[in-house]
């Protein structure tokens, strides 16, 4: 970490918050730059997606200026390895980009998954050539697991063990 993102660490008021009818027009209203639409899947398909998976939990990336980002996280399925998460979307909105909201919402994303109490491991994926995805994962202790046949890279995040 760089001496100043400890110190804007301090100053990052950056919160989860479940999707409701009350912050859903402002997740609708989210931005990616141009250059990022192929790295993110639309933020309303997994929401819409999310209304037919009950282990699907949605959150509004919320700071003192509003919602600045969506994540989505699953909870092991019936057909899934018990102990088995997932984080399956993370979008900042690009008016908000490089202030540490995404990695926030990353550890605030596994402590909240931590609680479930049987986490085995948390996976999730990006395309290869996102760097900026592929530092924030690493920055939060994922460790790369590989490239899958849809192209995507998986990496993994297990819990401490001591």
């Amino acid at each position: 970490m760089r001496p100043y993102q400890r110190f804007l660490r301090k100053w990052i008021t950056t919160n989860l918050h479940v999707v409701t009818k009350e912050n859903f027009a402002n997740i609708a209203e989210l931005e990616l730059h141009e250059h990022q639409q192929d790295h993110a899947p639309a933020t309303m398909y997994a929401i819409a997606e999310a209304s037919f998976h009950p282990n699907y939990h949605c959150r509004a990336i919320a700071d003192k200026d509003g919602v600045v980002g969506f994540l989505m996280y699953a909870a092991p399925g019936a057909d899934d390895e018990p102990g088995d998460y997932a984080i399956y979307h993370l979008m900042v909105d690009r008016r908000f980009q490089g202030r540490g909201h995404g990695r926030r919402a990353v550890e605030l994303a596994l402590a909240e998954i931590q609680k479930h109490g049987d986490v085995q491991r948390i996976w999730t994926s990006y395309l290869p050539g996102n760097a900026v995805a592929k530092e924030l994962y690493a920055a939060c202790s994922f460790i790369e697991a590989g490239v899958e046949e849809d192209g995507e890279m998986y990496a993994v995040w297990s819990p401490d063990p001591y």
